[in-house]
């Protein structure tokens, strides 16, 4: 009886993170893990991270590469490669793969002295293409999920091996993961998964496991430090491991050289399940969940896993608008590169740096973790397109303004993209003549950078989850009875605090800026926020537009005619990008709207949602009533700002004639790693005016100084 153990860790932090976050992450998981290693150097391990906590770690802690540097020559750690700011290879350029590769491949060369042979696939979202996307670099292997193959028709009793997949002549060894490794190791006690391999072999024969997670699990994930480190997990892991002869640890790049493979194979589209649901929309999750559970309750579910299948990786990109469009933006500036780049043999290496940088994956989607409902990792994102831009249109010397009139989001009408030194701005003409995105490059912020409220799947377990129920114990341990294992945050329901359920308010249009409402009379903050107030929003219907450039400035005029409560209303809106100042001006012309209100909302998100450094200054408001989360109506306001002292910017709206200001915060409610939980995505304001007093015609402008 002999098994092979490959052990693999992935270690990640998303672009943006705080660095408190990546120094906690470091100190309580990624060092200790290493330390330990190192005192077993008979223990090999395989090992990959990506490239935000390897620069993070070369800044702040030298040493730790030079011990893996150490531990890679001499045999006992396999370096694992992969695109240097984990992007899903699926969704970003050809070119852009090769540039993250070729970043990664350089960075293990110049600090870890070796050229990685294999590559970490991002989430293990495998796509067909990738052996001919990779080609090139000599990487040799990958691995996924077990499931890939259990779709392709092959048995789980024939995985104890590694196969070939190609793409137009181009082969890649494809290394499957085992899933009851991945949902014991570090939960279970170690003399299960060696009880597995024995019950494995016995029916198998000889092969190899292998064993490729999050290094997360190892501390960061809620518990899992006292288990690990404190009641040693790891330590008695590895010692039971190596206690026993017929166990060897080995290298997938070594198992490979010694072993062939146990066949071709043709993977579809996907990732691991839980990531199949995820990418559901919410109603088709709940079915797909329960179908898995009834198939759980008739224990049937190694007869239909193979067969059980949610959605792909891509189908984030529909689900949420917002991570399309960020999306959007990095192909396009992606292509403008490319052509600058052969047009004049100049190497774009700053602008393609940043670049990379705005294709993390993290803040593209959402499953248990935050991903795109963590506005600062969705800030990170723009902050990196909007630096590589800026660098990009300086190269480029551009005069003037540019406008971009095209379907960038592919969702079968224009948007229209206008660029100038300071800003971009991104008009929707087809939602209400909304404006997307208002970047300010000098602060390599996008101050629209909001998420709609959407229902999820999992906010059905909030609704019948009590608020005083947890499922851990009370000295906080997810253990089971006897304290033999710990749970996965898979199994961990509960909320971070109280009233949760209050704040599941869904939005029928997406949270864009100068977004034109009908009201019959000015609603309460609470009422706006709970979607309970009587209104019309017009981001629903499509405004015609036309395009002019007059001396130092674009204008767009949007019109739309509708038919309301016995009235024809007529909206004129006009928008004034002046190359000279940053911001956008508005000039309203109406008729017969009668004696309705007319409103015009702003999502803004500067990220915090009480703090000392961001609030606003209203006209007789005093600061306690000025933070960003507090809810109000504010009478006859001609001009207001809003103040970010730790970005170092003030945003001011003013208005030509008085109006009203409602307001109130953003939440949405997401799932985290540690349980449900409440999160600021910008605050809504909304000018309502009185149609006896506009006389059918007003401006606003915003300014950001």
């Amino acid at each position: 009886m002999a098994c092979n153990f490959i052990f693999c860790l992935h270690n990640h932090q998303p672009v943006g993170n705080f660095d408190h976050i990546l120094k906690w992450a470091f100190q309580d998981c990624y060092e200790k893990i290493i330390e330990i290693f190192k005192e077993y150097p008979e223990f090999r391990f395989a090992i990959h991270h990506s490239g935000p906590i390897l620069e993070w770690i070369k800044d702040n802690h030298p040493e730790y590469l030079h011990t893996l540097k150490e531990m890679a020559a001499k045999g006992q750690a396999e370096i694992i490669g992969g695109g240097f700011y984990e992007p899903i290879f699926s969704i970003i350029s050809e070119n852009d793969i090769h540039g993250q590769i070729a970043l990664m491949q350089n960075f293990c060369k110049r600090e870890l002295g070796v050229s990685p042979k294999g590559f970490w696939t991002a989430e293990r979202v495998w796509d067909p293409e990738i052996p001919n996307l990779v080609s090139g670099f000599n990487l040799d292997y990958t691995i996924l999920d077990d499931i890939h193959f259990r779709y392709a028709g092959i048995d789980e009793e024939d995985l104890n091996g590694y196969f070939i997949t190609e793409r137009l002549e181009k082969k890649l060894m494809v290394f499957p993961i085992d899933k009851s490794l991945r949902y014991a190791i570090p939960f279970k006690m170690p003399v299960e998964t060696i009880n597995y391999f024995k019950s494995k072999i016995e029916k198998s024969g000889d092969g190899v496991f292998l064993y490729g997670d999050d290094g997360e699990k190892f501390g960061l994930w809620p518990n899992t430090f006292k288990w690990v480190f404190e009641e040693k997990w790891l330590r008695n892991f590895i010692e039971a491991i190596l206690k026993e002869d017929w166990i060897k640890t080995t290298h997938p790049s070594e198992y490979i050289a010694t072993h062939a493979p146990l066949g071709r194979v043709y993977l579809t589209q996907g990732s691991y399940f839980e990531l199949s649901e995820w990418a559901l929309p919410s109603k088709a999750a709940q079915q797909l969940i329960r179908i898995n559970s009834e198939i759980k309750s008739l224990n049937r579910e190694n007869e239909f896993y193979p067969f059980l299948k949610g959605g792909v990786w891509n189908n984030f990109l529909m689900k949420y608008p917002e991570s399309n469009a960020i999306n959007k933006r990095t192909i396009l500036l992606s292509k403008e590169i490319e052509l600058h780049e052969n047009k004049t043999g100049n190497r774009c290496i700053a602008e393609k740096t940043e670049l990379y940088k705005s294709e993390c994956n993290c803040a593209y989607w959402h499953g248990l973790f935050g991903g795109i409902y963590l506005n600062h990792l969705r800030h990170g994102l723009y902050e990196h397109i909007l630096k590589s831009e800026s660098i990009f249109l300086k190269r480029k010397k551009l005069i003037g303004i540019s406008i971009t009139e095209e379907d960038l989001w592919n969702e079968g009408q224009k948007q229209i993209l206008i660029r100038k030194k300071d800003q971009s701005t991104m008009i929707v003409p087809y939602m209400g003549g909304t404006i997307s995105e208002l970047g300010v490059y000098k602060k390599a912020f996008n101050i629209f950078n909001t998420l709609a409220r959407r229902h999820e799947a999992y906010h059905e377990l909030l609704k019948e989850l009590k608020e005083e129920s947890e499922t851990s114990d009370n000295n906080g341990n997810n253990y089971n009875q006897n304290k033999t294992e710990i749970a996965s945050i898979h199994d961990i329901v509960k909320a971070k605090e109280k009233n949760l359920k209050r704040y599941l308010s869904f939005d029928q249009t997406r949270r864009y800026s100068f977004k034109d409402i009908l009201l019959k009379q000015i609603p309460s903050p609470e009422d706006m926020m709970s979607g309970n107030a009587e209104k019309l929003d017009l981001s629903s219907l499509e405004y015609n537009y036309s395009i002019r450039k007059e001396k130092n400035k674009a204008i767009i005029l949007l019109t739309q005619s509708i038919a309301f409560q016995s009235n024809n209303i007529s909206i004129n809106k006009k928008f004034i990008i002046n190359e000279r100042i940053t911001g956008v001006g508005a000039q309203y012309n109406l008729t017969d709207i009668g004696n309705l209100l007319f409103g015009v909302e702003f999502n803004i998100n500067l990220l915090s949602a009480h703090d000392d450094d961001r609030y606003y200054e209203i006209p007789g408001v005093s600061k306690a009533e000025s933070y960003l989360d507090v809810p109000g109506i504010h009478y006859g306001i001609k001009a207001f700002s809003l103040i970010d002292n730790f970005n170092k910017f003030k945003i001011t709206i003013s208005s030509s004639i008085e109006a009203s200001l409602l307001k109130y915060p953003i939440y949405t409610i997401s799932q985290s790693d540690s349980g449900f939980e409440k999160n600021y995505q910008g605050s809504c304001l909304i000018l309502i005016y009185d149609s006896n007093k506009t006389k059918g015609d007003f401006s606003i402008d915003l300014f950001i100084e």
